[in-house]
């Protein structure tokens, strides 16, 4: 069932332009696995493109919005087209916000509902038929995040979303597992992305969650780092990774003291 080799395997990427999408890349075509590259920033997977030049590995650059279901439907035909199959789905792409519920606007629940929930959906739907067909060499990547254990002020929105990845895999897994298909469902910790500076933007306070992210960004594991683990659990099958000593943290300590 697992898929011990990625060469000449096909791999779809969302978040391809940047942050763990794009060292998820790298390291897959370093080993050999073609990459269909997804992202709304068409500079950012050109940027990724870029890093692999000289892989002889086929790479395709699809600029598309994960929340909407016209886009991933056309994806999902476009990849296949250029590519013939597809192993497995990196459902990468996301977004948070730092703000207090009482801070947000239904907008900005419906965008992060959009991205973080109904991206990871249609790209569930419409790659499973193409997944079902490469049974045995399948394998299906959700990322969730530390905060599905527990969740922190000012990420209301993020905390529900990612706990929704968290069962929604976990459902998942149960379902197709036996059919050829594995799930991976990923639990990162603080990892060197842009999704920060993105919610810096979107802060009630920017000062202060400025000084909070200068604080984790010290504290935070490389992509690269991160990349390596999720595909050593691909390997291994796991039906979940938990990444980073402070998503452990975070579990057990939930775990110890519910309240």
């Amino acid at each position: 069932m697992a898929i011990k080799n990625f060469e000449d395997k096909v791999a779809v990427i969302t978040g391809g332009g940047s942050g763990i999408g794009q060292a998820l890349a790298c390291q897959l075509g370093d080993k050999g696995c073609h990459l269909a590259l997804v992202d709304v920033n068409e500079n950012g997977m050109k940027e990724t493109k870029k890093k692999l030049k000289g892989k002889k590995v086929k790479i395709s650059l699809h600029v598309a919005d994960v929340s909407s279901e016209r886009a991933m439907r056309t994806l999902a035909t476009d990849v296949i087209a250029e590519h013939g199959r597809v192993n497995m789905l990196f459902n990468n792409a996301g977004i948070t916000y730092a703000k207090t519920f009482e801070g947000h606007s239904l907008a900005d629940w419906k965008k992060i509902i959009g991205i973080n929930i109904w991206g990871v959906v249609y790209g569930c739907h419409f790659f499973l038929p193409h997944l079902k067909e490469q049974a045995g060499e399948a394998h299906i990547i959700n990322l969730s995040s530390m905060v599905a254990f527990m969740g922190p002020p000012e990420q209301s929105s993020y905390a529900a979303t990612k706990s929704a990845i968290k069962g929604f895999s976990e459902s998942l897994w149960a379902e197709v597992h036996g059919e050829g298909v594995g799930v991976t469902v990923v639990h990162p910790g603080a990892i060197r992305t842009n999704i920060m500076d993105e919610a810096l933007k979107s802060a009630e306070d920017k000062d202060a969650f400025a000084r909070t992210q200068a604080m984790v960004d010290k504290m935070a594991m490389p992509v690269e780092k991160a990349a390596k683990q999720i595909l050593k659990a691909v390997r291994k099958d796991k039906m979940r990774v938990v990444i980073g000593a402070d998503a452990k943290l975070f579990e057990s300590a939930k775990r110890a003291m519910p309240d």
